[in-house]
Parts: structure tokens; C-alpha cells; sequence
């Protein structure tokens, strides 16, 4: 289906995007400590590394859900027959799509009101309302994800 493709090619640019904050977060660390060693650093480092931080955790999240890389309650799993697994799944993936369908308006909000506010990061001065949009956009490819292993029983949305 055209439409799962294209979510699928775009959950692999978030994947990369997340291995590059995590390069850029090195990045800027090391340079930091290093120009410290010399009496100077980076005028918000730590403001970078936290908007690094989160931009990689919130791009990784939609890949790692794809391929089903979370940690499955294995004990439960090998206790339950086929059925039971089958039925245990969807009960975990529809409880999933209820909290994030849940937290993704509420981030959404967020974002919105930090936009309306004006609110800033403190050492550098740029605006923050972009990053719970951005966790809230990853949350929604998260739960058509959710959606499809729903509808999909057993296989991958991205093999790994």
C-alpha cells in the first residue's frame, strides 16, 4: 500500500535524523570539554545537547516500534498459548494507542502554548514549541505503526 510506504521511508529519515542528533550531541560535548580546557566552551552547549537529546530519543521511537524492537513481556508471552499471545498484543497495542493518542494531543497543546508564550531556550534564545510537536508527530507515526501490527498480526512494519 502506497500509504504504508511512504510512512515507512519516512520513519527511516526519522531514524537517521536520530543518529545524527546522537553524533551532533557527541559532537558538541567533546568540543565543549575541549574549549574548556583552553578557558572557553560552547555558549549553549547543554542547550543543544538536551534539544539533541530529545530530538534523537523522539525519531529513534517510530523505527524501534517498526521492527518491534521494544522489550516484549516474554514471561507473560511463553506462558500464553498462540491465542493468548495474539489477544495479549492487541490488548498492549490498543492500550498503547490510547496513551499516546492521549499524550500526543496533550504535546501537541504544549507545543501551541509554548508558541504562544514565546518561551525560549535560556542561553541561546530560540524558541522550544517545535519539540513537543516533534514528539507529538513521532507519536502519531508510533501509533499507525501500532495500527498496523494491530491489523498485521506477527510481522515487522520495517524489517530491521
Amino acid at each position: 500500500m502506497v500509504f504504508f510506504s511512504i510512512i515507512r521511508q519516512l520513519i527511516k529519515a526519522l531514524a537517521i535524523i536520530a543518529g545524527g542528533a546522537v553524533l551532533l550531541m557527541m559532537g558538541i560535548t567533546v568540543i565543549d570539554v575541549l574549549l574548556r580546557l583552553f578557558g572557553t566552551g560552547i555558549t549553549g552547549a547543554y542547550d543543544l545537547v538536551r534539544a539533541c537529546g530529545v530530538v534523537a530519543v523522539a525519531c529513534a521511537l517510530p523505527y524501534l516500534t517498526a521492527v518491534k524492537g521494544h522489550i516484549a513481556i516474554e514471561f507473560f508471552y511463553h506462558k500464553c498459548s498462540r491465542l493468548g499471545r495474539l489477544i495479549l498484543d492487541s490488548l498492549l497495542r490498543l492500550s498503547a494507542l490510547a496513551i499516546f493518542g492521549v499524550l500526543t494531543v496533550q504535546l501537541y497543546r504544549h507545543g501551541l502554548a509554548l508558541l504562544a508564550s514565546g518561551e525560549v531556550f535560556p542561553n541561546l534564545g530560540l524558541p522550544v514549541f517545535w519539540i513537543p510537536m516533534l514528539v507529538s508527530f513521532n507519536f502519531i507515526l508510533m501509533m499507525i505503526v501500532f495500527l498496523y501490527h494491530l491489523t498485521h498480526p506477527g510481522r515487522e512494519f520495517i524489517k530491521p
